[in-house]
């Protein structure tokens, strides 16, 4: 029997901003957010990578950052929505900025999603066993993997919908609405290399 090991990489960086509090009006100083990329990950018969090897996965998660950081930017600078690795809480007052919302409104159906597909496919996993055995309790562990996955994508949704409501109702009382400064003089060449 042979061992296969995973190899993980991921590639981060950090943005620097700033904002004014909507709530205390002081200013936050620099701040800095932290951005990855997804992870990329390599199965191999050995414990250490080759060379090439090691160089491949190294690319795949630039790549991975340059299109997060793109990602990030496009949407920050064209549709006003910002991230939410950007932490909007006040240093001096603790408490959150308005523009958090719109990068919680963004992912608000992400965990939703991977319910939905892990439910979907524990029911294919299922079905296929009752197709194979022509056992019941296969049909109806079919039957459960798809209830619990809308279930539990449901709760997801209505767990993000309370945390946004709670966080609008915090930021409700600002005397003026502000976005952060974004200093993307940092990470201009990956947003140059995202063009390329």
């Amino acid at each position: 029997m042979s061992t296969y090991y995973r190899h993980r990489r991921t590639e981060q960086t950090k943005v620097p901003y700033s904002f004014r509090c909507e709530q205390c009006m002081q200013e936050s100083g620099l701040m800095l957010a932290k951005i990855a990329g997804m992870e990329v990950t390599m199965s191999s018969n050995y414990n250490v990578l080759t060379q090439a090897q090691d160089e491949k996965l190294k690319q795949k998660a630039h790549k991975n950052l340059v299109k997060r950081i793109q990602e990030v930017h496009k949407d920050a600078v064209e549709k006003e929505i910002i991230a939410s690795d950007f932490k909007d809480e006040c240093p001096h007052c603790h408490k959150p900025q308005s523009w958090g919302i719109s990068g919680m409104k963004k992912t608000m159906f992400n965990t939703a999603r991977v319910w939905m597909i892990l439910g979907i496919f524990m029911a294919v996993f299922f079905y296929v066993f009752y197709l194979i055995e022509s056992d019941d309790i296969a049909r109806i562990g079919a039957v459960i993997s798809i209830g619990v996955g809308v279930l539990a994508a449901v709760c997801s949704i209505l767990i993000n919908m309370i945390k946004i409501s709670i966080k609008s109702k915090k930021t409700s009382s600002s005397v003026q609405k502000m976005l952060p400064v974004i200093d993307w003089d940092g990470v201009r060449y990956l947003l140059e290399e995202a063009t390329k």
